[in-house]
C-alpha cells in the first residue's frame, strides 16, 4: 500500500506542477477551460485530494501503528476534509470574486459617469464609471459639439471601437434625449 500512497503523492504533485507550467506556456487557455467545469470537480480539489490521500497514507504508514485498512480509511478522510476545506475557503470564494469584478465595456451604455480628463470638441477625454466596489476609466468623446470639463456628470450613450460616447447629464433635465 505504501507504493500506492507514494504514487498518489508524487503523481498528484507532479500533475499540479505540470499543469501550472503548461498553462503558463500555453497562454492561460487551460485555466479558461478548467473554469467551465463544475466547482465540485475543480482540478484543485481533485489533485489536492489525491496528494492529501497519498501524503496522509505515507505518514500514517511510516509513523503510525495502524493496520492497512485503517490507514486507507484515515487517508480517505484526510483527503475529503482537505477537498472540502479547499472548496469552501478557496474555490468558492475565488469563483465569486472573479464574477463580481468582471464587466463588459458594452455594459457602460446607459450608465452615469464623471469626466476625469476634459473632453474637447472633436477630441477625446476620459470618464470614470463605478462598477462594483471600484472605478473603471475609459476613453470618451462627446456626442455634442462642445467641451465637457472635468468633474461633469455624463451619461454613456454608445460604445464603439473601445470609445464611450457620452453626453452631459443633470438630474432634472438631461441634455440628450
Amino acid at each position: 500500500m505504501l507504493e500506492l500512497y507514494w504514487l498518489c503523492f508524487l503523481g498528484g504533485a507532479a500533475f499540479a506542477v505540470l499543469l501550472v507550467l503548461f498553462d503558463t506556456v500555453a497562454g492561460g487557455w487551460i485555466d479558461g477551460v478548467l473554469d467551465a467545469l463544475p466547482d465540485a470537480v475543480h482540478p484543485m480539489l481533485l489533485v489536492g485530494g489525491v496528494v492529501a490521500f497519498g501524503g496522509a497514507g505515507i505518514l500514517l504508514t511510516e509513523y503510525g501503528s495502524f493496520g492497512a485498512w485503517t490507514v486507507a480509511l484515515l487517508s480517505i478522510l484526510a483527503a475529503a476534509l482537505l477537498a472540502i476545506g479547499l472548496f469552501f475557503f478557496y474555490v468558492k470564494p475565488m469563483g465569486q470574486a472573479e464574477q463580481s469584478i468582471a464587466y463588459s465595456i458594452t455594459e457602460l451604455e446607459g450608465k452615469l459617469g464623471e469626466v476625469s480628463v476634459p473632453i474637447p470638441v472633436g477630441g477625446f477625454g476620459e470618464v470614470g464609471f463605478t462598477f462594483g466596489h471600484g472605478l473603471v476609466y475609459h476613453t470618451a468623446d462627446s456626442v455634442e459639439a462642445e467641451t465637457i470639463p472635468a468633474g461633469e456628470r455624463v451619461l454613456a450613450i454608445e460604445v464603439k471601437d473601445g470609445v464611450v460616447t457620452v453626453c452631459r447629464w443633470t438630474e432634472s433635465n438631461p441634455t440628450h434625449t
